[in-house]
């Protein structure tokens, strides 16, 4: 079978890349718990054998995924204007690129980085920070807080993290019926914002939190969070 497949394969002309890029096809599609080898074979109609000549095990595949995601995040926003207005084009090019690839993307969000591409996303996280008055020591410690803040409210935004809000209006009604029903008094103040879920306007305030933090701990001003031609909105914060 093994022979079969592998011919098969080269005939087909299977490669690396259009392995790496079948498997995000299904994963998007099937969820990564689904994902194995023998679906991406069914997807490539080739033998399973034929993938091991293009990456050595699921574990390889599953990094190249990641890299291949990670690598295609566009931050060429990120280059220009303040280094406020670099840090919010470099997240939400991040954030974007998340989204497009909801299920896939999980695994740029919780596998250790390896390739050359995380390198150069880090590289642009510092680029956006130049300009802040910071020793190298505090610069990594401001450089490792951005980047904890937008992979943490992706992975909640994604589902793979603790969540209480929720944006079905059914839902928000019984969940404000629970939080209030613990009696509470702190958790019954806030209920009816705690329930409810708007990742667009917990990104902006969770961004700009902490760039306006960044710029008062060293003395720059602050822009006042101007995005897309608006003023940033509170949103009502949930968990």
């Amino acid at each position: 079978m093994g022979t079969r497949g592998t011919g098969r394969g080269r005939r087909l002309g299977l490669t690396r890349q259009k392995v790496i890029a079948a498997a995000v096809t299904v994963i998007e599609r099937d969820g990564l718990d689904a994902f194995s080898l023998r679906r991406l074979a069914d997807e490539l109609d080739v033998e399973t054998m034929s993938l091991y000549n293009h990456v050595p095990n699921k574990e390889a595949l599953l990094d190249g995924v990641a890299e291949l995601l990670l690598a295609g995040i566009d931050l060429s926003a990120g280059g220009t204007g303040s280094w406020q207005d670099r840090v919010r084009a470099n997240a939400n090019a991040f954030r974007a690129a998340a989204k497009r690839h909801p299920r896939a993307f999980q695994l740029v969000l919780t596998r250790p980085p390896h390739a050359a591409s995380a390198l150069e996303t880090i590289r642009c996280a510092l680029s956006g920070l130049s300009g802040v008055p910071l020793p190298p020591s505090e610069l990594v410690h401001a450089l490792r807080t951005y980047v904890a803040f937008v992979i943490g409210t992706i992975m909640r935004e994604l589902g793979s993290a603790i969540t209480v809000g929720v944006m079905d209006p059914d839902q928000v009604r019984h969940r404000v019926e629970e939080i209030t029903a613990t009696g509470d008094p702190l958790l019954a103040a806030v209920a009816p914002h705690l329930a409810v879920s708007d990742h667009d306007a917990e990104f902006r305030y969770g961004l700009e939190t902490l760039i306006a933090g960044l710029a008062t701990r060293t003395g720059l001003p602050y822009d006042g969070g101007v995005m897309d031609g608006g003023g940033v909105e509170d949103g009502g914060g949930s968990l």
